[in-house]
């Protein structure tokens, strides 16, 4: 086993549909701090430290992010509470607004939005002895207000900006129309574990983290569907270390309902009742 916290699954990427290429490029480069891995004409490819994060892809269709399911925030994990300062603070000094900032027991977090209003999530990890730990396994999160000026005031001053070299895919909080039917169906196709549910939302993973995947229905009932090129979410990535994993994944897919299209021998996608796209691949 290979992936933190005795997790059987990895975060790899977020791949976002989007209106305007250059202006979203522009943001992530420069206001988050990533790097560009590989650019075309229509799709540019962004990561940290040689490692994809952020795909996002050229579409025509003029839909608003929020009008359908999918993506409610993509979490972006640095790897120390210094890491965090630093973008926190490059942040704050370009007057880019958030939209939110937590301590959630187990992390610390801060919220925000690209110009087409996907979410984004920037946090650490607290040491697990600081997590609120059930003897069911079960991680239990608060939402209180964050040390943001001991954060702020931690940060260095850099210049060109870039995100720590070792941040990664955290987790993929998603927006959806029932999130019992949602968790449900993650948990059996991913193998997932509630770590932690209210009646709108779960949090849920795989091994001992606090979540890798979480669902909630806050944006209502009446949201469209989400389609192919919808603006948004065209999919995340999940990694598996073995390829029986990635069968079995498959086949549970199959077995709840879900359509599945191999896209090669160690790479397939899946789709869930709200038209959200998950694509595994072997790592």
């Amino acid at each position: 086993m290979v992936y933190a916290y005795n997790s059987e699954i990895y975060l790899a990427e977020a791949v976002l549909n989007v209106k305007d290429l250059a202006r979203q490029t522009a943001f992530y480069t420069q206001i988050i701090g990533l790097e560009i891995r590989t650019q075309t004409e229509t799709e540019v490819i962004l990561g940290a430290g040689g490692k994809d994060l952020v795909h996002l892809i050229q579409t025509n269709r003029k839909e608003a992010v929020k009008s359908s399911y999918g993506l409610y925030h993509m979490a972006i994990l640095l790897p120390s509470r210094e890491d965090l300062a630093d973008v926190f603070k490059h942040i704050a000094e370009l007057n880019y607004p958030f939209i939110g900032a937590a301590d959630h027991g187990y992390s610390e977090a801060l919220y925000l939005e690209d110009p087409e209003g996907n979410g984004i999530e920037l946090y650490r990890d607290k040491p697990v002895a600081d997590w609120d730990i059930r003897e069911d396994g079960r991680i239990i999160g608060v939402t209180e207000e964050l040390s943001a000026q001991e954060i702020y005031d931690m940060g260095r001053k850099m210049n060109p900006f870039v995100i720590a070299s070792g941040t990664r895919m955290g987790h993929i909080h998603l927006s959806v129309k029932d999130s019992h039917l949602a968790t449900a169906f993650y948990q059996a196709v991913l193998d997932l574990s509630d770590k932690f549910t209210i009646p709108s939302a779960s949090w849920i993973a795989s091994g001992d983290y606090h979540h890798h995947l979480a669902v909630n229905e806050w944006g209502g009932k009446n949201l469209d569907k989400r389609k192919a090129e919808f603006p948004g979410l065209a999919y995340y990535v999940v990694e598996v270390e073995k390829k029986e994993d990635l069968v079995a994944i498959a086949e549970k897919a199959k077995a709840n309902g879900a359509p599945v299209k191999w896209l090669s021998s160690n790479d397939f996608t899946f789709e869930d009742p709200d038209g959200i796209v998950t694509r595994v691949r072997k790592g």
